[in-house]
């Protein structure tokens, strides 16, 4: 496997459409960051050929050779292995003397010193935290967090696209800053999405909940700002034009429960109402129906865990019936069964 195929499939990773196999891989590489390694600065968990990490390796490597003359970014996280350091993250951001002023240390703060990072590669990048929290930063996206972090407050700045892995600490939250929208976590996965050219701020959840919140800039401050919870399969879109945020599904939304629970999911000639609260079990997506209505209506199907809006659409093709999505939960209307169901 080539730099390039790995890269492939973390964003797939990243945009939940990775295959089970592909999933596993980069479960296991994260959990191998700041583990043990071998005489090759492999991590462990990663150091048999299952998944062509060695090729990887060895990538990385030649990359390193090419790249020798370009100015490395410092790296001071304490408790990451060195090797770790050397094939993710210092291969990859280089200081940029001349970035704007979203990477420019507060002059009125003697006291505080700024860790910057910069991808300016092609390719999707993973960073380490000092509190262990992983980040994979999109192409010309930048990143900046203070020499306080992990000691009085987790704070990061953002510009551009990152997914974010977020280790638990309930004593001190996490806070990502993305021009006019802030984004609270304890421990959860998240996308951002807040590059400076466009008009809208994106912020999607992966696991967990997160609270997100605008922040209105100097001038703006007269206006309130609004808080919103999103939990698994929510985003919200904020309009920096109109200084308007709204709160929506995801176009493809992801299971959520463990994928044994949801094979056990069968139903034979079961009322439709008890298959409507399955799917948002699975899905954690609100479905609003007359359960009066609906419940004469049966139906024998098994839940998917891939397709929740193509599933819908068997479902209420069959019951004769339709939904829409409404913000961010599913609505279903209809005059009930046009027929006995089989």
């Amino acid at each position: 496997m080539e730099q390039n195929d790995f890269q492939k499939i973390l964003r797939k990773y990243l945009q939940g459409e990775a295959l089970p196999e592909e999933k596993k891989m980069i479960d296991a590489w994260y959990a191998s960051m700041g583990k043990d390694t071998d005489d090759r600065g492999v991590p462990e968990e990663l150091a048999s050929d299952d998944f062509g990490w060695a090729n990887i390796y060895a990538h990385v490597k030649k990359s390193k050779r090419r790249d020798k003359q370009r100015k490395l970014l410092p790296w001071y996280s304490a408790g990451i292995a060195a090797s770790l350091i050397t094939m993710i993250v210092s291969l990859i951001f280089f200081v940029d003397d001349n970035s704007d002023d979203f990477l420019r240390t507060k002059a009125n703060d003697p006291f505080v010193t700024w860790e910057n990072f910069v991808n300016t590669t092609k390719l999707t990048q993973v960073i380490v935290l000092p509190d262990s929290s992983k980040i994979a930063i999109e192409p010309e996206s930048k990143l900046k967090y203070s020499s306080l972090f992990n000691k009085t407050k987790r704070e990061v700045y953002l510009e551009g696209e990152a997914f974010f892995q977020v280790t638990h600490n309930a004593a001190v939250p996490f806070f990502v800053h993305a021009n006019e929208v802030t984004t609270k976590v304890l421990g959860t996965s998240f996308i951002i999405k807040a590059i400076k050219h466009e008009r809208e701020i994106t912020v999607v959840v992966k696991t967990g909940k997160v609270s997100v919140f605008t922040t209105p800039k100097k001038e703006e401050k007269s206006l309130a700002a609004r808080e919103i919870i999103l939990t698994p399969n929510q985003q919200i879109i904020y309009d920096k034009k109109e200084q308007e945020i709204s709160k929506v599904l995801v176009k493809k939304p992801v299971a959520i429960l463990p994928e044994e629970e949801i094979k056990r999911m069968r139903f034979e000639e079961a009322p439709v109402t008890e298959i409507f609260k399955a799917l948002e079990k699975v899905y954690g997506v609100e479905i609003d129906f007359d359960e009066a209505l609906f419940s004469t209506c049966r139906l024998t199907t098994v839940i998917s865990k891939d397709d929740l809006y193509g599933r819908l659409d068997i479902i209420c093709n069959v019951i004769g019936t339709s939904y829409t999505l409404h913000e961010d939960r599913i609505v279903i209307s209809g005059a009930g069964c046009k027929a006995k169901m089989h």
